[in-house]
């Protein structure tokens, strides 16, 4: 599997629970859920992972927590609402570079279809 990979792999384990559950449960939920999905395909991840970064020569630690990281290099935040708001979208763009994760995706779990709900970005290479 290659890092390439990995975003539509967890995007398919994000639709078994979906398709399993279905909207209208709690975030909490299909947090232990999509755990359950992502050990049984044999995924290497972390959940409720600090969120630390460096500014200015200092290494800071936050309170915020990061639902999973998959693989070392895609981050995953997973909600249950009625919709992603740009702010989200803005803190997903944030965590990605500030954590210096490759992907990131914002999955809202309350939306009928689940394509609907899924938010990805990517880091951009930066030129040499």
């Amino acid at each position: 599997m290659t890092d390439a990979d990995l975003p539509h792999l967890v995007i398919g384990a994000c639709m078994t629970v979906h398709r399993t559950l279905g909207p209208g449960l709690t975030q909490d939920a299909y947090l232990e859920c999509l755990a359950i999905e992502l050990r049984e395909l044999e995924f290497d991840f972390v959940r409720s992972v600090p969120l630390e970064f460096d500014y200015r020569g200092k290494r800071v630690k936050t309170e915020t927590r990061l639902d999973f990281v998959v693989g070392g290099s895609l981050l995953l935040l997973v909600r249950a609402q009625e919709s992603i708001s740009k702010l989200e979208q803005q803190q997903l763009e944030a965590f990605l570079r500030f954590g210096r994760f490759k992907t990131a995706l914002i999955v809202n779990f309350n939306v009928n279809a689940l394509r609907k709900g899924i938010h990805q970005i990517t880091m951009k290479r930066r030129e040499a």
